[in-house]
């Protein structure tokens, strides 16, 4: 979930880059192999994060079916790559990689955050001897018999954000199953 927000700010810069591009120079000669470039980034882009996917959640990604058909010119190839929805799907994924990636660090590194200062809360009263806890101008200790508590809410804490965090990947892993690969009927059956 932290290296989302890497991988998604990338994907969503060569989506946006690539289309803008594709598109702006589409009426010069120039703009045909830029957008074949493109497609060709955004198809190998597409196998590398199902490979991500697959070491990285543990969710098996079916075989690909091929490229393109066995056999074709060039010109069948870019027509083929052009009509299968799985280059437009994978562009959505990429681009949608980057407000996700943006939501999983910020709530994993706020709940990470929150349980390390809820278990380092005792410790720091005890060595400031004074209020963590203010609530306008009036100060809040904890009583002694409260620290043990806050520690063990906060390392529960820490186990609830794992098995969210676990969740999160496996809603994720089949998400990507399906923009990456196909839908689900169709990669059971590759």
């Amino acid at each position: 979930m932290l290296l989302s927000i890497v991988t998604g700010t990338v994907y969503f810069t060569i989506v946006t880059t690539g289309i803008s591009l594709s598109l702006g120079l589409a009426i010069l000669i120039i703009g045909i192999p830029i957008m074949l470039l493109f497609l060709g980034i955004v198809r190998a882009i597409s196998l590398v994060e199902g490979r991500m996917v697959e070491g990285l959640l543990g969710v098996r990604m079916p075989r690909r079916p091929r490229m393109a058909p066995a056999g074709g010119n060039l010109w069948e190839r870019i027509k083929w790559w052009l009509s299968d929805y799985r280059t437009w799907t994978t562009m959505l994924y990429m681009g949608l990689q980057m407000p996700l990636g943006i939501l999983y660090f910020s709530v994993t590194v706020s709940l990470a955050s929150f349980c390390a200062g809820t278990v380092a809360a005792p410790f720091l009263q005890v060595i400031a001897d004074e209020p963590l806890m203010h609530f306008g101008d009036t100060g809040y200790m904890l009583y002694g018999w409260a620290m043990p508590l806050v520690m063990v809410a906060g390392l529960l804490g820490f186990v609830v954000l794992l098995h969210v965090i676990k969740l999160v990947g496996r809603v994720h892993g089949a998400y990507a199953k399906v923009m990456l690969v196909g839908n689900l009927s169709e990669s059971a059956a590759a």
